[in-house]
């Protein structure tokens, strides 16, 4: 029975250390990160962002989790680049419309099958272009 209780016992360590990450992660209130960054690439990066054209050769993503209004906003950066065109015509070819009004200082697109709110501009204090994702988590 010793034996039993201590392979049970064992057997629970490793699957918690195993799934520690993705737990700490699942919690994470927000995350910087880049594409080497495998494990949080994968789990936090939006599909729309892991095919989105690399418009420069530097770029980070992050997250974070807006309180409040249960949504989560994923943000990429490209950093020495200033031209959006290249990402409007991606956005076009995926279905995205650009919108008549925005709440924030930028271009806002949406698509009729999505939730996501996407905003594009620049940062002009970094010389970089950043596409955002607001995904509210809830219906309105």
């Amino acid at each position: 029975m010793r034996k039993l209780s201590a392979i049970v016992l064992a057997s629970f360590a490793i699957a918690v250390t195993l799934a520690w990450p993705y737990i700490k992660m699942e919690f994470a209130s927000s995350a910087w990160y880049t594409e080497q960054d495998k494990r949080q690439y994968n789990y936090y990066t939006p599909d729309l962002f892991k095919k989105i054209p690399r418009i420069s050769k530097d770029y980070s993503f992050s997250f974070g989790r807006v309180t409040g209004t249960e949504a989560n906003v994923f943000t990429l950066r490209f950093y020495g680049v200033t031209d959006t065109e290249v990402i409007r015509r991606f956005l076009i070819s995926e279905g995205y419309q650009p919108q008549t009004s925005c709440d924030v200082d930028a271009e806002c697109w949406n698509h009729a099958a999505s939730h996501d709110d996407v905003s594009i501009g620049n940062l002009r204090s970094e010389k970089a272009v950043f596409v955002q994702i607001y995904r509210r988590l809830y219906d309105d």
